[in-house]
């Protein structure tokens, strides 16, 4: 069955696999590449880089459709604190395609899914995409929503996939996500704090401590209408949960498949999240 997740983690392991392979750099200024028209003319453009917009620290809000005007602005100078945001993924992903003249799907695939035979990921509908497989979005009283078939890829969301290709996501990004050491720490690095328990690395939130052994876990979570979704790894005991749901009231399910699967840790990292 496939599913509709708001998913940020399959595009940021993209770009740092581009990065791992030396095509490009983590802290190279962005407007070499592409510069968004609405900021074109605000100095702050020029500060941006892969590593603030993959931790979050662009300045932008969510959507630029926030905005009474709706237009993208900074709303603080890049580089100073976390404010979670997809625009600023969109941003890079408009970036590497100019560079590499490549569509986010064409990397995707060639990086991701192809090495990974995650057959049936992508971020389009197309053609091939049967429908009658697809997991369809319900509000909380199980009612149907209407499906959104975006035809457009966005980095930040709307990532179709199934529960097996997903897993073999997450069971590569446990082994190490064929990374050199120094790239993986970058991942998983205190890039900018969020709390006193959590920070946020390249692509994944960091829940500390989760244990007396001082464990951490890689988390990350998608919300749409109709759609709950979230994951957590723990590389220290090679242990990831994966929970999709279909509802908007499928966040009350996570709790519990949290503690029963990863007994005190997941615990643990349910006072984090809950904190």
């Amino acid at each position: 069955m496939e599913c509709c997740i708001n998913d940020k983690t399959n595009y940021s392991y993209c770009c740092l696999k581009i990065i791992n392979a030396g095509n490009w750099d983590l802290d190279e200024p962005i407007y070499k590449y592409y510069t968004d028209p609405d900021v074109a003319n605000d100095p702050r453009a020029k500060l941006l880089t892969t590593r603030i917009i993959l931790s979050h620290q662009t300045g932008f809000p969510n959507w630029r459709g926030n905005n009474e005007d709706g237009k993208l602005s900074f709303e603080f100078e890049p580089g100073t604190k976390y404010q979670y945001s997809g625009e600023g993924y969109e941003y890079l992903r408009k970036a590497l395609e100019k560079k590499f003249k490549k569509s986010l799907e064409e990397l995707a695939s060639e990086l991701i899914y192809k090495p990974l035979k995650m057959k049936d990921t992508k971020f389009i509908w197309d053609d091939k995409m049967d429908s009658t497989r697809f997991a369809m979005w319900h509000n909380e009283k199980g009612e149907l929503y209407k499906t959104d078939k975006n035809k457009t890829a966005n980095a930040a969301d709307n990532l179709l996939t199934t529960v097996e290709d997903y897993c073999k996501f997450l069971v590569h990004i446990l082994n190490g996500a064929g990374l050199s050491d120094k790239i993986y720490k970058e991942m998983v690095a205190d890039q900018v704090r969020i709390n006193d328990y959590k920070h946020f690395g390249l692509g994944w939130w960091i829940d500390e401590n989760i244990n007396e052994n001082k464990y951490f876990a890689l988390v990350h979570g998608g919300d749409d209408i109709g759609v709950h979704t979230i994951t957590f790894i723990i590389p220290k005991t090679k242990q990831a949960l994966l929970i999709f749901t279909n509802s908007d009231n499928g966040t009350e399910a996570f709790a519990e498949v949290l503690t029963k699967f990863l007994g005190k840790d997941g615990e643990g990292i349910l006072n984090i999240e809950m904190k």
